[in-house]
C-alpha cells in the first residue's frame, strides 16, 4: 500500500516549483491531489491547467483551483468547495510564498504588507477553513512551508524572514491547540534549493550559498517532496509542532 493511499491533500501555491514537486510526489504515494494558484491572466491559467494534467497522469484525481490565497473569503469558498468536491481533506500544505526583498530602510509598506499577507496570512485562512473539516474528521496533517531564514534570519529580507518565522509559530500552536483532535502540524524549513528563482541568481553569489552548505550543493525540489510525504503520512504520527530545516546542514 503507497504511504497515502485513501487521502487527500489540499497544497497552495502548486502550479510550479516546489508546491508542484510535492504535489507530484503525493500523487505518487496514492493521495488525490487539490491544488491553488493565484491567476491573473491566461498564462497563468494555461499552468494551472497543464500541471492539473501531469498531476492526474499519476493515476489520481487532481482538481485545480484558482484563487488568492491571501483572501480570507476566497479561501473559505475554496476549501468549502474542495471538502464538497472530495469528500474528506486530510492534508493541508501552506505553500504559497513570494518574496520582494530589499534592506530595511528602502522597504515599502507595500512589499512588507504584500509579503506578510500572501506568505503568512494565507496560511491562517487555509487553516481556519479547514479547522472544521479536520476536527469532525479528528485527524489531518498540516504542513506549513517556512524557510531557514524564518530561524536564523538574513539581511534584506525582514519581511520574508518575518512571515516564514511566524509560520513556525504557527505550527507550533495549532499542534498545541488541535493535537486533542488527531490534527497534527509541522514547518519544513528549507535552505538553498536549485528553483527556477535560484537559477536567476548570478553564479557569485550561488557559489557564496554553496560555501555555507556541508553537503557542498544545493537541494532540489524531491528532497523537500521527501520530507512532506513524511510529515503527511502517518510513519508521522507521533511528530507534530516540529520544524525540519532541509538545508545541507547549512544551519546547525
Amino acid at each position: 500500500m503507497k504511504l497515502l493511499e485513501g487521502k487527500t491533500a489540499l497544497i497552495t501555491g502548486a502550479a510550479r516549483g516546489i508546491g508542484k514537486a510535492l504535489a507530484l510526489k503525493f500523487a505518487s504515494e496514492g493521495a488525490d491531489i487539490a491544488f491553488t494558484d493565484l491567476v491573473l491572466n491566461d498564462d497563468m491559467a494555461a499552468g494551472l491547467e497543464a500541471t492539473r494534467k501531469e498531476i492526474e497522469a499519476v493515476g489520481v484525481t487532481c482538481r485545480a483551483y484558482a484563487g488568492d490565497a491571501s483572501n480570507f473569503a476566497e479561501t473559505e469558498a475554496i476549501v468549502k468547495k474542495i471538502h464538497e468536491d472530495f469528500g474528506h481533506i486530510d492534508i493541508l500544505v501552506n505553500n504559497a510564498g513570494i518574496t520582494k526583498d530589499g534592506l530595511m530602510m528602502r522597504m515599502t509598506e507595500q512589499q512588507w504588507d504584500a509579503v506578510i499577507a500572501v506568505n503568512l496570512k494565507s496560511a491562517f485562512n487555509f487553516i481556519h477553513a479547514i479547522t472544521p473539516v479536520m476536527m469532525r474528521q479528528r485527524s489531518g496533517s498540516i504542513i506549513n512551508m517556512a524557510s531557514v531564514v524564518g530561524v536564523h534570519g538574513n539581511a534584506g529580507q525582514s519581511n520574508y524572514a518575518a512571515s516564514k518565522a511566524g509560520l513556525i509559530a504557527l505550527a507550533k500552536s495549532i499542534a498545541q491547540e488541535m493535537g486533542s483532535r488527531g490534527i497534527r502540524a509541522n514547518a519544513i524549513a528549507p535552505g538553498f534549493i536549485e528553483t527556477a528563482m535560484t537559477a536567476a541568481l548570478p553564479d557569485e553569489i550561488r557559489q557564496e550559498w554553496v560555501k555555507k552548505i556541508p553537503l557542498r550543493r544545493g537541494g532540489q525540489v524531491e528532497d523537500i517532496a521527501n520530507v512532506a510525504t513524511f510529515l503527511a503520512s502517518d510513519l508521522s504520527s507521533y511528530v507534530t509542532g516540529q520544524v525540519i530545516q532541509v538545508d545541507g546542514g547549512m544551519n546547525m
